[in-house]
């Protein structure tokens, strides 16, 4: 436990690797874990205008709690230029970390701490992030804090960027709301609405974003699927 606070104070103490377009595959991740609970999922993202139109983004990732406060996962990131073939850009191992005292406090933490082994000549990365979840009622809203950076690249300076997430359970199986994405060092901004439908072991998830100001798309549509077997 002692290294997962520590891993949280580093985290203000960060300051800004260039990140990859806000949003795209990245989620808005929650601090509880489930022992034993093993996790498939799989999440795209397409482009509409700017840029990056027409560009794809996907992810596949396994993670597998080991105890209550310890979630370890494998992740694969490739990117699809308009009118181009899928490149694996990169590898990664993340842990994930419950600050378990916090679970009884009105705002529940985590940590999350990832590498990133770049392919094809990429930089490798270094990723810390601090989660937060507040629940009341059916309602859920998230806020990830995170601080990135290249190993032996060009630049050696951290990169910040955020994510927030409110979504209300309308039932058991259909959840609504809105999402929203910044990396404010570059000017570039997303905000759209949410939904999550859940069919027992699988839930299906789809999100419509707004670019706002430098954000290098008009829109973007995103995609995830998960599967707890």
């Amino acid at each position: 436990m002692r290294k997962i606070w520590i891993g949280a104070a580093m985290l203000g103490a960060l300051a800004g690797v260039a990140h990859a377009e806000p949003g795209g595959t990245s989620n808005v991740s929650g601090p509880s874990i489930t022992q034993g609970e093993t996790e498939l999922e799989w999440r795209s993202a397409t482009y509409r205008g700017g840029a990056l139109d027409e560009s794809w983004a996907h992810r596949a990732q396994v993670s597998h709690g080991v105890t209550d406060w310890w979630r370890p996962a494998l992740i694969l990131r490739g990117s699809q230029p308009a009118d181009d073939s899928t490149e694996l850009d990169s590898v990664a191992i993340e842990n994930l970390f419950d600050i378990t005292p916090t679970r009884d406090w009105p705002v529940h933490f985590g940590v999350q701490l990832q590498y990133e082994f770049g392919m094809h000549g990429r930089d490798d990365e270094a990723e810390i992030k601090l989660l937060a979840e507040h629940k009341i009622g059916a309602l859920t809203t998230r806020f990830n804090a995170a601080a990135e950076r290249a190993i032996d690249g060009a630049s050696d300076e951290w990169e910040h960027s955020y994510a927030a997430r409110t979504m209300w359970g309308a039932n058991d199986a259909l959840s609504l709301g809105v999402e929203a994405f910044a990396e404010p060092e570059a000017d570039a901004y997303y905000v759209g609405p949410r939904a999550g439908w859940s069919f027992g072991d699988v839930t299906l998830s789809a999100a419509y974003l707004a670019g706002f100001d430098d954000a290098q798309a008009d829109a973007q549509f995103r995609l995830a699927l998960e599967f707890t077997p």
